[in-house]
């Protein structure tokens, strides 16, 4: 029995259970997880992906696939209009290329990448009011039939809810656990880390650092820039820290231009490397450029270790603290660990 659409009854229940299972799912690598469970059993090809919109850079990135190998795809980018996903996208518009070479568009970057070879291809938008979110891209399928093409487009508008529910889910997540102005983890999510942290090391006979800092002579940059651009200047050095930090590592903006970055599994002398590395960064940076201006600024640094310098949170706290104001008062612009 089929509906008015031209489905069977099978491919409308598998359809049905597709929509639940994704629509039902916030966390969003486990709702990327269902994706490939599911649209590899419902589209049988030689591979798909899933390609993702970065709004700010408007280009594709490879986010997940069946049997296409992800490591050769990391640096790879198509721009709106580039290829069939980039066409695709541009123009929100479900694409069937049976015979690729057909098409002047066809762009086989991605073959020369992977050693496939693309001979048809179906690329399905995923839209969600007016913005496109990222393109399903099914390789040498099995099937190109007028109901299998229904069924994609159908799935393309779950997953387009899917994803949208689990991005405003993240935002409302985060709004709860990160700083509004930089991006950065607030003070909320930094005690209650800092209590994890110490009962872990406790428990395993651990460590970790913390790294005070703060921006030496900021007022002078509001002063002479606006506060606009001080806000501005701080949300591009929150970037700079960022790009220092490697695995669980994580910054915090503790109020105005102060900011720590704790460090797990670090002793002091490996956090007053990173402090400098950061310090460096900041000092040969060069901040709002794209506004026209020429600003730059150093910090002061400030580092304390647990449990070498501390035994809880506030003396610890106090530690790195009083550190970091020693170099303000005796030059600034300068790394010093903990006396303790």
């Amino acid at each position: 029995m089929k509906d008015s659409s031209g489905l069977n009854r099978e491919q409308l229940l598998s359809c049905l259970d597709f929509g639940k299972a994704l629509t039902s799912e916030l966390d969003p690598n486990r709702l990327l997880e269902r994706v490939l469970e599911k649209v590899s059993k419902l589209f049988p090809s030689e591979y798909w992906s899933l390609l993702l919109m970065d709004e700010a850079t408007e280009t594709l990135r490879f986010e997940l696939s069946i049997d296409l190998d992800l490591e050769q795809m990391k640096d790879f980018r198509l721009a709106l209009g580039q290829g069939a996903a980039g066409q695709c996208a541009l123009k929100q518009e479900l694409l069937v290329l049976e015979d690729v070479k057909q098409y002047d568009f066809f762009d086989d970057k991605v073959d020369e990448l992977s050693g496939y070879r693309t001979k048809s291809l179906v690329c399905v938008p995923i839209v969600f009011a007016g913005r496109t979110l990222g393109v399903l891209e099914m390789v040498n399928p099995r099937a190109l039939d007028k109901e299998s093409i229904e069924l994609l487009t159908i799935v393309s508008d779950y997953l387009a809810i899917a994803m949208e529910n689990t991005r405003r889910y993240r935002k409302l997540r985060d709004m709860t656990i990160r700083d509004s102005l930089t991006g950065l983890y607030n003070q909320r999510y930094f005690y209650r880390s800092l209590t994890v942290l110490v009962k872990n090391c406790n428990a395993e006979e651990g460590c970790f650092s913390l790294i005070f800092m703060d921006i030496d002579d900021f007022k002078t940059v509001v002063d002479t820039q606006g506060h606009l651009n001080g806000s501005r200047t701080l949300r591009e050095i929150a970037q700079n820290i960022q790009g220092c930090l490697k695995d669980a590592s994580f910054a915090v903006a503790y109020g105005g231009d102060e900011f720590v970055v704790v460090l797990p599994d670090t002793d002091r002398f490996h956090a007053a490397e990173t402090a400098r590395e950061i310090r460096d960064s900041i000092k040969t940076a060069t901040f709002l450029t794209r506004w026209g201006r020429n600003v730059q600024v150093t910090a002061s640094f400030g580092v304390a270790t647990f449990p070498d310098n501390a035994r809880n949170i506030e003396e610890l706290l106090a530690l790195a603290d009083q550190a970091m104001f020693r170099v303000k008062n005796t030059g600034k612009d300068r790394v010093e660990l903990s006396l303790n």
